[in-house]
C-alpha cells in the first residue's frame, strides 16, 4: 500500500510539473539574457559599460563605438542596424572589413551543439540577437 503511495505521489509531481517546464526545456537558449550575452561576447571590447573602453579595444585597428550613445547619434535606436551588426552573416553595405566577430554564427553553432549536433535552430539565434539588442538599448545615456 506505502509503494503503491508513493508511486501514484511521484507520477503526480512528475506530470503536473512537466508542462511548467516544458518550453524552457525545448529551448537551449531560453535562459540566456541579453545581459549575459553582452558580458560574455561584447564586453571585452565595449566595455563592461558599453562606452568602448574593454580590456581588447587597445589591440582593434579602430576603437569600438561607445554603445550608450546610440539612440543620440541615430536620432533613434538603431534596432535593424545592430541587428545586422551583431548577426553579421549579411554583410553591412559600406562598413569594408569588420574586426567584430560574426555572433550569428557563433550563436547558431552553440545552439547546435546545445542540441547535440543538430542543425542550430534559427529561431533561437534571432532571440538571442534581439535579447542583446533590448540589453543595449537598455543602456542608452537618459
Amino acid at each position: 500500500m506505502r509503494s503503491t503511495f508513493a508511486v501514484l505521489a511521484s507520477a503526480f509531481l512528475l506530470f503536473s510539473a512537466s508542462p511548467l517546464h516544458a518550453q524552457e526545456d525545448m529551448d537551449p537558449n531560453a535562459g540566456v539574457s541579453g545581459e549575459h550575452d553582452f558580458n560574455m561576447y561584447c564586453a571585452s571590447c565595449h566595455g563592461e559599460n558599453g562606452k568602448g573602453n574593454g580590456p581588447k579595444a587597445f589591440n582593434l585597428t579602430l576603437k569600438p563605438p561607445n554603445l550608450t550613445t546610440l539612440t543620440e547619434r541615430y536620432r533613434e535606436f538603431p534596432r535593424d542596424r545592430l541587428a545586422r551588426m551583431i548577426d553579421g552573416r549579411d554583410p553591412v553595405p559600406g562598413h569594408g572589413e569588420r574586426e567584430m566577430p560574426v555572433w550569428g554564427v557563433w550563436f547558431k553553432a552553440e545552439s547546435a551543439q546545445e542540441l547535440g549536433g543538430a542543425e542550430g535552430d534559427e529561431d533561437s539565434v534571432q532571440r538571442r540577437v534581439d535579447n542583446l539588442i533590448d540589453y543595449i538599448e537598455s543602456l542608452q545615456a537618459k
